[in-house]
């Protein structure tokens, strides 16, 4: 299982540290997002929530280097920019598709957020996830809020601690919903 550090320091960029399943590691800095948690951690719980295996964090478990492949992609540019996470990109469109919309806007219904899905999954040419209902979001919206509340408490500094399973995302999931990060 993968294991993930999510640090804020106030003044600094956010940094994310990661031990894979083959205990090999890995992290990379991003911009702060302030008092919204960051986009890789709505990723995760997402892809958890969804099973997808093989979006964002199941690409970052086999190997890939978020930071490199991103510095690449600014030197590169271009529809291919991302290619270095790999040939076939579909679940991780379908990983955007499910990261991007407004989770944590307290005036966005479920049937609001499930259409928002429907309609990224439609721009980026993917099918919407199977497990995809109301009460799977309503689950999502409650982790994605505790963890958003948990990452505002953590100013100046601090950390989330959270887990991806790559061979089972949605137990991952399971265990999110039950027990709140360390």
């Amino acid at each position: 299982m993968l294991n993930a550090s999510f640090v804020r320091t106030a003044g600094e960029r956010d940094r994310i540290y990661v031990k894979r399943s083959d205990e090999t590691e890995v992290g990379w800095a991003f911009p702060s997002y302030g008092d919204a948690p960051p986009h890789d951690l709505i990723h995760l719980v997402v892809e958890s929530a969804f099973g997808l295996a093989w979006g964002f964090w199941g690409r970052v478990d086999a190997g890939a280097d978020p930071g490199v492949i991103a510095a690449q992609a600014n030197r590169q540019g271009g529809p291919d920019k991302y290619a270095g996470f790999g040939e076939d990109l579909s679940e991780l469109r379908l990983a955007e598709a499910v990261a991007n919309p407004r989770w944590l806007a307290e005036d966005t219904s479920l049937g609001e957020l499930q259409e928002q899905i429907f309609g990224h999954c439609r721009d980026l040419g993917v099918a919407a996830p199977a497990l995809l209902s109301k009460e799977r979001i309503g689950q999502v919206r409650v982790v994605l809020l505790r963890l958003a509340r948990q990452w505002r408490e953590l100013a100046p500094k601090g950390a989330l601690q959270v887990s991806f399973d790559a061979k089972e995302p949605v137990r991952g999931f399971e265990q999110l919903r039950g027990e709140p990060p360390k």
